[in-house]
């Protein structure tokens, strides 16, 4: 398999080794956006020059005897969302079409800081709010597998960028899926981390929008930053790399990072399901979660099949709506909270989370206390049901990724569901309210062959079980591939 399409640990290993160099390893990755990014639109603002001369200077570096650190020289790009310092910053927010930072956001300081080489900047829909990626600023982003379909969103680009071999990694961000749905669409790994792991300084709208009078820091709960990934890990690298506080968002705990550990099969604890409230699920995503059980369990893994995983999902799915709906809007200028509450409306969706992002957008101070104490009531009622296992294993989406459309709702094995609900928030959100990590695996494709993803759900604050479970787990999947189509332009 061709360099650009190895694991970034790969790629980290045979720089440290001169089996590659800096230099000729981001020149294949930028040959292969030259190559493939026409057709896919996934990376929408190159650094190509800063990147040759950071990869020079990476392996000047490194005949001395220098190692940066863990990514020395690996290139990556990140989510149009995060500030990056003297690379335009859109979150695909027309106002902000000539935005250059001065700075970095946190994790992408990060990521430089061990070394990682900065490609450029991957597409999302308007300040991440769709599970398609169609920018105002950038045109819509294609699926590497099918053009026809959806890469999914918000982390749209970003997933597509790393499926299609232009990437190593990328970081997305996460407020009801926008990681995990993309990863799951494109067949990638990728990790929404437990909320407040991983800092959002410099995120847009999260942090604030630049220029604007708004508040900073205005979304404080449910959302998560993370990386995107073609292996299990990966995600550990680069979980271990941006975790922790940054001395900007105070609410980052100084929890250590604990090293990572291989955990014997034999010794697992999961429970599975088909079950997302009682909503339909694609049939290759229900034979999927099948057939991984199936090989765990041969593996001498302790697996149980779940009819319910005992949470209250409407419950969920609606407080998510009330909660992002209220914070989401808090840094919007006048005119585009009410276009934001208009789009909410008219977007067909589950009629209760549409109201509820709805009325979440114009919320008192004492409707949203209230609606965080039932977010505290509901994440100790996930705790509880997740408290007996290691992790649990289900659905990341109803299903495979659809075709471009505008909004409107989702056949899934011929039942039509609602469209913010079927796109996007039915799997997810639930545990963007609870605050659990989650990681997404490939598992397979279906007869046309679109990927499938599965998500596995950990526990809270335990990111580093989870990320070693996610590689026991991925040891009995089929190895990665790369999307048809998509070869390598070195």
């Amino acid at each position: 398999m061709s360099i650009v399409f190895a694991s970034a640990a790969a790629q980290a290993a045979a720089i440290r080794e001169k089996k590659v160099s800096a230099v000729e390893l981001v020149d294949a990755h930028l040959q292969q956006i030259d190559r493939y990014n026409a057709a896919i639109n996934a990376v929408v603002n190159l650094d190509a020059e800063r990147a040759r001369e950071r990869a020079r200077r990476a392996d000047e570096a490194l005949a001395r005897g220098e190692v940066w650190g863990s990514l020395h020289g690996v290139p990556f790009t990140v989510k149009d969302a995060f500030e990056t310092e003297g690379v335009r910053t859109t979150s695909s927010y027309k106002p902000l079409t000539n935005y250059v930072p001065e700075s970095d956001a946190t994790v992408v300081r990060r990521m430089k800081d061990a070394g990682a080489i900065l490609l450029g900047k991957t597409n999302l829909p308007l300040l991440a709010t769709d599970f398609q990626t169609e920018s105002p600023i950038f045109g819509r982003t294609n699926n590497p597998w099918n053009p026809a379909r959806t890469a999914g969103g918000s982390s749209g680009g970003s997933a597509a960028a790393v499926a299609a071999g232009m990437c190593a990694l990328d970081l997305g961000s996460d407020l009801g899926g926008s990681i995990r749905v993309p990863a799951a669409y494109c067949g990638i790994y990728a990790l929404k981390p437990s909320e407040r792991r991983v800092s959002g300084r410099g995120h847009i709208p999260d942090w604030s929008i630049p220029g604007g009078s708004g508040p900073r820091h205005t979304v404080r709960h449910l959302g998560a930053y993370g990386p995107l990934a073609r292996s299990a890990q990966d995600l550990r690298l680069v979980f271990d790399i941006v975790a922790g506080p940054d001395g900007a968002q105070v609410d980052v705990p100084p929890l250590p990072i604990r090293a990572a550990r291989t955990l014997e099969i034999s010794k697992i604890r999961l429970a599975w399901t088909s079950d997302v409230g009682g909503l339909p699920v694609h049939r290759g995503i229900r034979a999927a979660l099948t057939r991984v059980a199936t090989r765990l369990t041969d593996a001498g893994a302790e697996v149980h099949e779940l009819e319910s995983l005992g949470i209250d999902f409407s419950r969920l799915w609606i407080c998510w709506g009330q909660v992002a709906g209220a914070e989401v809007g808090a840094p919007l200028p006048g005119w585009l909270r009410q276009g934001m509450r208009l789009h909410f409306k008219l977007m067909p969706g589950s009629a209760e989370v549409n109201a509820a992002l709805v009325r979440g957008a114009g919320l008192g101070l004492k409707q949203y206390l209230d609606w965080l104490a039932v977010r505290d009531e509901l994440t100790n009622s996930v705790d509880a049901a997740i408290s007996r296992v290691e992790g649990w294993l289900m659905p990341a989406t109803l299903g495979p990724a659809f075709a471009h459309q505008k909004a409107k709702p989702l056949d899934i094995d011929g039942t039509p569901v609602p469209y913010f609900i079927a796109a996007g928030t039915a799997c997810t959100s639930p545990f963007n309210v609870s605050g659990n990590p989650v990681v997404v695996l490939p598992a397979g494709r279906t007869e046309d062959g679109l990927p499938l993803g599965l998500q596995l759900v950990g526990r809270r604050w335990r990111d580093e079980d989870l990320l070693d479970l996610a590689a026991a787990v991925a040891s009995v999947l089929d190895p990665w591939e790369r999307p048809p189509g998509i070869g390598h332009s070195a």
